[in-house]
């Protein structure tokens, strides 16, 4: 008979040969096959115990068989679960109890336990929770309210002199910088506004200015923000004023806002906001190539099939002189872009400009997720009639989404009546149809009135593409399509869709709301100050009502740009800030894509390639997938989470470690996102421990070494190996000890153990195959299978060599006495 030293090496040295050979087996491969085709459909534990031939396959693969009749013992255990430390199974010495019931978790799954997936049940169940998170956190509602009087009333403002009579507002912008204006105040100036006032008389263009002069940067950046000194009346109209501050504000609030999935690209927008102040050449900007790709991009140019050489004569040349090299060009985005970085004109100021700081990162966006909007910006300027616009497809159909209009739908012979007939004369067939929505797509292609500059005016250039960027969102493209319907208190309620987009606007969540509550406001309008809605110290409703305000404009109140532009621009803006709870058809929508596709992949790249997906699965850890960028992404997922040194462990972060868990494609592979402890690793255990068992009915030496080998890298601690028999046995056997050692005091076993082995050489393939090589050969000495010498001369040779000299042999025997 072959000795126990070969017989574990010819197994342990194939595996998966062996382990093949096992599966093959006619009884192996039946039980199998009804185990897999019926574990799926068990639901509780009482169902899982009472299918003798699931339960016993289960318990076999656990090394649980002689257990399988207890079935009392085991649906305590099952019960209990594994999430308490005290829990019975967590109690008991073997920790194979543990691992079974960790296996078929009903405790904490369910009806899921047979078939749970991290990716496929946590992150669903995740994601719900976060679109529920945002509105319960403490200070939500006081940010909301806040917020919504800074956007409602910021572009009253005008002057210094306007702002500073706003204490409100005023305090809600120094807080978005990290200031407080009870900070500054003196026994002359209690409120500390004069302070203020002089920061911002002062701007920052001069670097001698008292902003700029101050160490602590929070107050150049508020000046930079609010810069009445260049900017003026347009001042509050800035990007930086309407959407920096209140963004700033959030961060400041400390909230964890949730966005929803966002498909922009906004890894790169970081780096050009943090880069591009840095530039002060041409140079400089065409040797940055992440800069230029970005900066390009955002005029929908493409930086690889620009010749750098050209792109620095267009810059050089600036756009004063009709005759420059960008103006020549009939492609009037070349002419776009150097405007923006125009250091001809504006020298090392350029990119401290709005237009490179603030409305490039804006349409290097909309040029990643929407080039419908890049072509309309490069190519409307080339319309100077009606006939031009219509006859331009792609032009007139995005001209017409932007104002709720379907192209598609309506006649070009109607379309081209409506745009001749103009807005001017109350009779034209604008403002004669009963849809408004027509009134205010000529309005802002009013050739009648403006001819070949209509295309020109900021009706066209800059608000059409902001209506049309809206209306991307399907929620807002139903408002705009459907609110003009709405002529009455009545018809707005029966609309839930409607209804819950409006309220939204405002800070108000229909769903917390009953009707009778939303008729009675609306009903009361806003003129009277006891009206319900004035009457409420929370002026949400009072905003709402407001915008609709029946009572005072009946059948036209839906039809009046209050409602039709401002409602859906303000529902936007707060959308973004993640002020506006997430509409149950989009959770929905993203959450039914998920489940149909989050099985499908296969590795990590997979997962990266379906941004939709992954920003999913991202925002249900609590990401802003936004703020996330891919190579760290990556990085976390490449990394996994069995080693203590991994990204993901060394981060600091949970979430990281719970999104790399559920997305472990480096311990699972292909059957990270489908497999279920209760299937694959089930099986695969049932298969091991079939091989051990038929290994150890011609040796059980053979069956000790397997299943040490299984076990050894799980080992922390000796006190772990004494608490399962079989590994206690092979160390014992290991270092030549009595079985009556076993008998001795607990901690002087460990303590024997630790001055004679290291168990992180467990961990070590090389060192775990020393070991296991002493243990069998060893064991060939108690329990012989073939002649002393074969058997003893494995000890010191190598794994595949044989023979031993006789001195050896007097000295091992000296050894075992």
């Amino acid at each position: 008979m072959i000795n126990t030293f070969t017989s574990y090496h010819l197994i342990a040295r194939d595996l998966p040969k062996a382990l093949n050979r096992v599966e093959n087996q006619p009884m192996v491969d039946r039980e199998t096959k009804y185990y897999l085709e019926n574990i799926t459909k068990v639901k509780t534990i009482d169902e899982f115990v009472k299918n003798d031939r699931l339960f016993r396959y289960a318990m076999k693969a656990h090394g649980l068989e002689d257990m399988a009749y207890a079935k009392a013992f085991m649906i305590k255990a099952l019960k209990e679960g594994v999430s308490d430390p005290e829990s019975f199974a967590n109690k008991l010495t073997d920790k194979r109890y543990a691992e079974f019931v960790k296996s078929f978790n009903f405790a904490a799954h369910g009806e899921l336990a047979t078939v749970y997936n991290r990716a496929q049940s946590d992150v669903p169940k995740n994601f719900i929770f976060q679109t529920e998170l945002t509105t319960g956190q403490a200070n939500y509602a006081l940010v909301e309210e806040e917020t919504s009087y800074f956007l409602e009333n910021i572009g009253n403002v005008k002057s210094v002199d306007d702002f500073i009579a706003n204490e409100r507002l005023l305090r809600y912008a120094l807080t978005a910088n990290g200031l407080y204006l009870g900070d500054y105040a003196t026994d002359e100036d209690p409120k500390g506004a004069g302070y203020v006032r002089t920061m911002l008389e002062g701007g920052v263009t001069d670097p001698q200015s008292p902003a700029n002069k101050l160490g602590d940067k929070r107050f150049a950046n508020f000046v930079s923000a609010f810069n009445f000194v260049e900017y003026g009346a347009e001042t509050t109209s800035r990007l930086a004023v309407q959407t920096g501050t209140p963004q700033s504000y959030i961060n400041e609030s400390e909230l964890v806002l949730f966005k929803g999935v966002p498909e922009t690209q906004r890894a790169e927008v970081a780096y050009f906001t943090a880069n591009i102040g840095k530039i002060t050449t041409p140079g400089q900007l065409i040797s940055d190539k992440r800069l230029l790709t970005f900066a390009l991009a955002a005029y929908g140019l493409d930086a690889k099939t620009e010749p750098p050489e050209r792109v620095l004569q267009m810059l050089t040349g600036g756009v004063s002189d009709p005759q420059s090299p960008a103006n020549q060009l009939a492609d009037r985005r070349y002419a776009a872009f150097v405007s923006a970085f125009n250091f001809a004109e504006y020298g090392t100021a350029a990119t401290a400009r709005d237009e490179a700081t603030q409305v490039t990162p804006k349409r290097y966006l909309e040029a990643q997720t929407d080039p419908e909007s890049a072509y309309f910006r490069a190519n409307i300027s080339t319309v100077k009639s009606v006939g031009d616009l219509i006859s331009n497809e792609r032009l007139i159909t995005y001209a017409m989404k932007a104002y709720g209009l379907d192209a598609k739908v309506e006649s070009r012979v109607l379309v081209r009546d409506m745009l001749l007939g103009g807005i001017t004369d109350p009779q034209s067939p604008a403002n004669t149809s009963s849809d408004k929505r027509w009134a205010a797509f000529v309005s802002a292609f009013d050739f009648a009135q403006h001819g070949a500059d209509a295309t020109s005016r900021a009706a066209v250039t800059d608000q059409t593409p902001k209506l049309y960027v809206e209306n991307l969102d399907p929620e807002t493209a139903y408002f705009r399509a459907n609110i003009g319907k709405a002529t009455t208190v009545d018809k707005l309620l029966a609309d839930d869709r409607l209804l819950t987009y409006a309220m939204a606007a405002y800070g108000l969540d229909a769903s917390t709301q009953s009707k009778d509550t939303i008729r009675k406001m609306l009903e009361g309008g806003i003129s009277d100050p006891n009206s319900p809605a004035n009457k409420l110290t929370d002026k949400s409703y009072a905003r709402f009502v407001t915008a609709f305000d029946f009572k005072t404009h009946g059948a036209n109140t839906t039809s009046r740009a209050a409602v039709l532009e401002a409602t859906a621009t303000r529902y936007d803006t707060m959308r973004d800030l993640g002020l506006v709870k997430l509409p149950a058809g989009y959770v929905k929508a993203e959450t039914d894509y998920y489940k149909a596709n989050v099985g499908k992949l296969a590795s990590i790249d997979d997962l990266m390639a379906d941004k939709r997906l992954l920003n999913y699965a991202l925002a249900s850890y609590g990401f802003d997938p936004a703020d996330e960028s891919p190579a760290k992404i990556r990085d976390m997922l490449e990394g996994g989470i069995k080693e203590e040194d991994s990204p993901a462990n060394k981060s600091g972060d949970s979430r990281w470690v719970a999104f790399v868990s559920a997305f472990n494609f480096v311990e699972h592979g292909e059957q990270a996102t489908s497999f279920s402890l209760a299937l694959k690793p089930t099986v695969d255990k049932f298969m091991r421990q079939t091989l051990e068992e038929d290994a150890g009915k011609q040796n059980e030496g053979v069956r000790l070494a397997l299943y040490f080998e299984r076990k050894a890298a799980t080992l922390t601690s000796f006190y772990e190996v004494l608490a399962d028999p079989a590994l206690a046995r092979v160390v014992r056997t290991a270092l030549s000890l009595p079985d009556s050692f076993a008998s001795a005091d607990i901690d002087k076993q460990v303590q024997l153990f630790e001055s004679k082995l290291n168990i992180e050489d467990f961990s070590d393939p090389k060192e775990l195959g020393k070991f296991l090589t002493r243990f069998t050969s060893l064991w060939e000495v108690d329990n012989p299978t073939s002649t002393a010498q074969t058997s003893l001369s494995v000890l010191f040779s190598q794994p595949v060599e044989y023979g031993i000299s006789t001195n050896t042999l007097f000295a091992i025997q000296a050894m075992k006495r």
